[in-house]
């Protein structure tokens, strides 16, 4: 078809018009298009921008010159910048003097396409704070036409770098405090039991080097009976059941001798390997000396046989567990030794104990134990039949004994006897044993004889005579018992008193007033008050050398008049504290006070003298003299002590009430401790502690116990 020009040009219009219609059609797609792809792009950066804020750690982009291009949240936080302040900057710029170059280096490194290792740098924190932070950077792939982009991740490492620093000067202390301390230490391996380290006090105490002991076990130098010992300790700590323990054990030094050690042994890892920490303290000597000491406790000094403490508790072991007539008790008694010692003196009479004690024990069988009861008895704890050791004990003694210049006839008088009853006691079996051999006395001496049950006729006589407290005293029947004296304050026991008590073999138990007379009349008291000092001194000995959580304790012993105008008093005491080796500290002498006004003059020396010793004084009964006030500052006295008649009255009687006031105040002014007698009542203590009294004793804390009872009551164990 042929158009003309006319219907060409309107073609051509609609055709230019159809296709300008298409083509803005077509940019109307298309800008479609690129706004659902704008939009698309700026969800996903805004979904990596969340999810890089939601990150813990700094994150930023860096160029080639180290500008910010980019930073997540904790980046911000970490300098404390808002966006627009961090990005365009030089990451540099937030490094802290010498860092800022290491960290241009690295990033350069990075760009050239090194790889750089985390780098640790110091910057400048939020809050104008220095911190360490571990860099690590990451070049990301890209196209060749795309600009080139750092990754850098910064995290705040200052906490750890700070706990590093002080491991580290943890380990330098420990170190330090390791191999300068003054006991023997070393580091084992737990696992194969190796010695890591061990300082130089250990070598020294081992007499050897430390390189000797580096590489090797302690099991090697230990006593093979203690590591057995040990072995269960061991395991439980490294099963985690303990963290430490302690255990004594022996080590052998390089000559072959052995060290007394307490081990200590603690765990603790380091690095990943547990170590044991091993103190290792030399208690040789200690353990040598309470060796010693519970030896004295329990022997005697003149003879080194057993004593009657130690025989007692032996006596008390056998018959808790024998059958009857199992266990037998000879009773040994030298005819006329008296006169030995008052004809010849007592050193004459010491030898001559001591070659007496040797005979006897050689007479003895094998399991038969001979002990010193005191003076010059003798006592032998035997299983079987007895009458066949005594008569050889009999027959050992009769040999002539020569003493310097003194050829002496010895005859010995012997009665035995055996727990012939279910459920006898050490004091039954003895009170027989002496009772037949009282009936060998009365034969004529120099003979043995049997117990017999009911036979008491040639045994002790009667009550008050001179003859039989004479020889309770020498059978050791008169014993301390033990009152607590207590720290009113704290309400803590800090001494005991002791008070003489007779463990009579007929009538039982006998308290002071029924024989402290009879001393006095007599003329014993002396002797008396010497044996209760001994003995109980050896009992606090015993005490000590054993361990006792009580036994950090003063005792307070009377003195009567005699006693302290005799002259062996000084030298009785000096002895008694050397031969137990307690400490004078630890005494306190109570005196009444007419026994400090009988004779001031002599009284005033006496105390004098006893002070000098580092002992202490008190005045017993305070208040029922007449003349206390006149001469109490002459003596040396540091305690005064309420008599128990006037405390009973207090916060009753108006009277007794007024005295303990009086009293009180009266210590005080002075410097005095005041000790209050009689306790029985929470009345009395209250007003005592109002007062502002020292020290108590009574009923309210406990009446006067043998000393296995002062055991059993303050540790809870029986014994």
């Amino acid at each position: 078809m042929n158009l003309g020009p006319d219907q060409t040009v309107v073609v051509i219009g609609v055709v230019a018009v159809v296709a300008l219609a298409l083509s803005m059609w077509n940019l109307r797609r298309q800008d479609e298009r690129m706004r659902r792809r704008v939009a698309a792009l700026e969800a996903e950066e805004s979904e990596v921008r969340r999810l890089l804020d939601e990150l813990p750690e700094a994150v930023l982009l860096v160029d080639a010159d180290g500008i910010v291009l980019s930073t997540n949240a904790a980046a911000l936080a970490m300098f404390d910048l808002a966006r627009r302040e961090f990005v365009d900057t030089h990451l540099v710029d937030q490094a802290s003097g010498e860092d800022h170059a290491r960290l241009a280096a690295a990033i350069q490194r990075s760009f050239g396409g090194a790889e750089v290792e985390p780098l640790q740098i110091l910057m400048n924190g939020a809050h104008r704070r220095k911190i360490v932070v571990e860099a690590t950077f990451h070049m990301p792939r890209h196209h060749v036409d795309e600009e080139r982009r750092l990754v850098v991740r910064l995290r705040d490492v200052s906490e750890r770098e700070q706990q590093s620093r002080a491991l580290d000067q943890a380990r330098r202390r420990f170190q330090q405090a390791f191999q300068s301390a003054p006991t023997g230490m070393a580091l084992v391996r737990l696992d194969d039991g190796r010695i890591v380290d061990a300082n130089q006090s250990l070598a020294e105490m081992l007499r050897r080097d430390v390189d000797e002991l580096v590489g090797c076990t302690l099991r090697e130098f230990t006593h093979p009976d203690d590591v057995r010992a040990a072995q269960p300790h061991r395991a439980r700590l490294e099963l985690g059941i303990v963290d430490s323990y302690r255990i004594d054990q022996r080590y052998r030094r390089r000559d072959g001798e052995y060290v007394w050690a307490r081990t200590r042994v603690s765990s603790t890892e380091d690095d990943g390997v547990m170590l044991a920490i091993t103190h290792i303290e030399d208690v040789t000597e200690q353990r040598r000396a309470a060796e010693q000491l519970r030896y004295a406790a329990r022997h005697d000094e003149l003879t080194g046989l057993p004593n009657r403490s130690y025989l007692m508790h032996l006596l008390h072991d056998r018959l808790a567990t024998a059958e009857v007539d199992s266990v037998a008790v000879l009773f040994v008694d030298l005819d006329h030794f008296k006169t030995v010692n008052d004809s010849l003196g007592h050193e004459i009479g010491d030898q001559l104990l001591q070659v007496v004690s040797e005979r006897l024990r050689s007479a003895l069988r094998e399991g038969d134990v001979l002990a010193r009861f005191g003076g010059d008895e003798f006592i032998i704890v035997m299983r079987g039949e007895p009458i066949d050791v005594a008569d050889r004990l009999r027959k050992a003694v009769h040999v002539p004994v020569v003493v310097g210049d003194h050829e002496l006839f010895v005859t010995a008088s012997i009665g035995y006897s055996s727990n012939y009853e279910a459920g006898m006691s050490p004091n039954d079996l003895l009170r027989d044993a002496d009772a037949a051999m009282y009936r060998a006395k009365a034969r004529g001496r120099d003979c043995v004889e049997a117990f017999e049950v009911g036979g008491y006729e040639t045994g002790v006589q009667a009550l008050r005579t001179s003859g039989e407290l004479r020889r309770g005293l020498e059978r050791g029947e008169v014993v301390p018992y033990f009152q607590p004296i207590v720290e009113l304050a704290s309400g803590r026991v800090i001494g005991y008193e002791v008070l003489a008590r007779w463990l009579h073999p007929d009538r039982g138990l006998l308290p002071p007033n029924d024989f402290l007379p009879l001393a006095e009349e007599t003329g014993l008291l002396v002797e008396l008050g010497s044996r209760m000092l001994r003995d109980s001194l050896a009992q606090l000995a015993h005490w000590r050398a054993s361990g006792y959580p009580f036994a950090n304790c003063a005792l307070s012993v009377n003195v009567g008049t005699r006693q302290l105008v005799d002259p062996s008093l000084y030298d009785m005491v000096v002895d008694a504290l050397s031969e137990t080796g307690i400490d004078a500290d630890s005494l306190w002498l109570e005196i009444t006070e007419t026994a400090l006004l009988s004779d001031v003059k002599s009284a005033t020396v006496a105390l004098r003298d006893l002070r000098s010793l580092g002992l202490h004084l008190s005045v017993d009964d305070f208040g029922t003299g007449y003349s206390s006030l006149t001469y109490l500052k002459r003596f040396p006295i540091e305690a005064i002590k309420i008599d128990k008649s006037f405390v009973g009255g207090l916060g009753i009687e108006s009277e007794d009430t007024s005295i303990v006031e009086a009293v009180v105040r009266l210590g005080q002014a002075l410097g005095l401790s005041v000790v209050a007698e009689g306790i029985e009542s929470p009345l009395q203590l209250s007003r005592l502690r109002e007062l502002g009294c020292d020290r108590g004793q009574g009923y309210l804390f406990g009446r006067p116990r043998p000393s296995n009872l002062i055991e059993r009551e303050r540790t809870g164990v029986e014994v």
